[in-house]
């Protein structure tokens, strides 16, 4: 049975949600637990996986890079298909919950898998990973997409949608935190360090088992939490031709245009750093497991910092400038540390090295915490700008779009930085094979570039589009009103 098939309950004429009052601290929690689905595989995936494909099993970081690629450029299609799915779907669970449902279950599955990579080599390794990224990423989508957009149409309140997103980042820091805990201070932390291949299967079969539960959460809290009814009847067109004029429609919305091109520009520079950050890491900056652990969980501390900060800041900055100058700041920041070593600016000894880049990571997490509240809170009143000017809502389709923007790019990010890596001559074959590598002063130098200045340049310059973004709150309260009066 399709999902278009599912009985639908139909809302009496005038009825509302409340979606404009305050949401209780329980729903909020659970819907935060929800994030747990997207942020651990997430943390393998971006933490581990590059550095796993290539160091332990041995494929190529340009084949790597290109099976990052295109898996992420298939999900990226499949991204608007799964939110015009959600976006018309009318059932009695509501439009989300069923999509949510189907797919947990095949992301914990394909979570378990990531690190179960069988004994292959060449193309039968790279055909292999390929598949299984396809799957994993978009059975992700499933789930993340209808659960992105549950959580706009639970407020249309202009503070209060930056609250439910701050407490989803909360889950973001534990979901962190339970992840990096159990790769680098439980399976990794033996004696073969991030180099037992054995180690592997049992951190992503404890990460999927934490999927299911965060997972299992949002689903009940669904449940009982009852989101914004659909505001226009469900579309009765062929899925092609509807996503066709659905995604030309959104597309026609500047503040989404500035905000989906911003996105793409800042995901690929931020895919370089984040695919080689293992590498650099371990490499360049010549940290053990135990130092690598301190150092990724500090941005996670400096998260937990940055919480209540943007608390405070919800309702005093307007969101475009938290965005702005979040972005600037912490672009200059990550950059800074790689240039100052390779200019000799700092000295040798693996305590001080890990020193700054714990101050680096504190700093990071800060400034992360108050820009991904902000920037996801600015999407939803994008939403509401298009209903006013559209007479639609698109949250599905306009959270597909920024995900796509942000995988597509992250792909291309992933593959930029696996054909750089083979370009120095990085020897991760070697690595992968046990034999003794010698990382000469000229690959050390160029891999402290690729982490740090060549991928945040190519970020900064994503600042030219969120500094035409012009919806603030005057604007927003506006639109609200006029949609007010629309709904009566």
């Amino acid at each position: 049975m399709s999902l278009e098939s599912v009985p639908v309950a139909v809302m009496p004429a005038g009825a509302a949600a409340p979606h404009g009052a305050k949401l209780g601290v329980v729903a909020k929690l659970g819907y935060g637990a929800g994030q747990f689905v997207e942020s651990v595989p997430t943390t393998l995936i971006n933490g581990f996986f590059f550095f796993y494909i290539t160091n332990v099993c041995g494929l190529s970081g340009s084949l790597t890079g290109i099976a990052t690629f295109l898996a992420l450029l298939i999900d990226a299609v499949a991204d608007p298909v799964i939110g015009s799915l959600s976006d018309n779907l009318d059932t009695r669970w509501g439009r989300r919950l069923p999509v949510m449902a189907i797919s947990l279950l095949p992301v914990a599955i394909t979570t378990a898998l990531l690190y179960a990579i069988p004994n292959l080599s060449g193309w039968s390794l790279f055909g292999y990973t390929l598949v299984l990224l396809i799957a994993f990423r978009v059975s992700l989508s499933g789930f993340i997409i209808p659960y992105m957009s549950l959580g706009a149409e639970l407020s249309d309140d202009y503070d209060e949608r930056s609250k439910i997103v701050a407490f989803r980042v909360i889950f973001v820091m534990l979901a962190t935190t339970a992840a990096t805990l159990l790769g680098l201070g439980v399976f990794l932390a033996g004696p073969k360090g991030l180099l037992d291949r054995a180690a592997y299967f049992p951190f992503s079969g404890s990460s999927a088992v934490l999927v299911l539960i965060g997972g299992i959460v949002t689903l009940l809290m669904s449940l009982r939490t009852p989101p914004r009814p659909a505001l226009t009847a469900p579309s009765t067109h062929a899925l092609g031709p509807r996503l066709l004029r659905e995604v030309l429609e959104v597309f026609r919305n500047r503040s989404f245009r500035l905000l989906f091109t911003g996105v793409l520009v800042f995901f690929i520079g931020l895919g370089v750093v984040q695919t080689l950050a293992l590498d650099g890491n371990t490499y360049f900056w010549g940290l053990d497991t135990d130092q690598i652990k301190v150092v990724s969980l500090s941005a996670v501390g400096g998260m937990l910092i940055g919480l209540p900060i943007a608390f405070a800041l919800i309702g005093r900055i307007e969101k475009r400038t938290i965005v702005l100058a979040g972005l600037l700041v912490l672009c200059i920041v990550d950059a800074t540390p790689n240039l100052a070593d390779i200019a000799g600016f700092i000295p040798p000894g693996a305590s001080l090295r890990e020193h700054i880049l714990i101050g680096v990571g504190v700093f990071t997490g800060i400034v992360t915490t108050m820009v991904a509240i902000a920037f996801q809170s600015a999407m939803a009143d994008a939403v509401d700008d298009h209903e006013d000017k559209f007479g639609t809502r698109r949250e599905g389709l306009y959270f597909a779009s920024l995900s796509f923007g942000g995988k597509a790019a992250t792909g291309l990010g992933a593959l930029v930085a696996g054909f750089l890596l083979d370009a120095i001559h990085f020897p991760s074959q070697q690595i992968a094979a046990g034999k003794a590598a010698v990382i000469s002063h000229a690959v050390w130098r160029d891999l402290g570039l690729i982490v740090g200045p060549v991928g945040i340049a190519i970020a900064l310059i994503s600042l030219v589009f969120f500094w035409q973004y012009r919806l603030d709150r005057a604007a927003h309260a506006a639109i609200q009103l006029r949609l007010s009066e629309k709904r009566k």
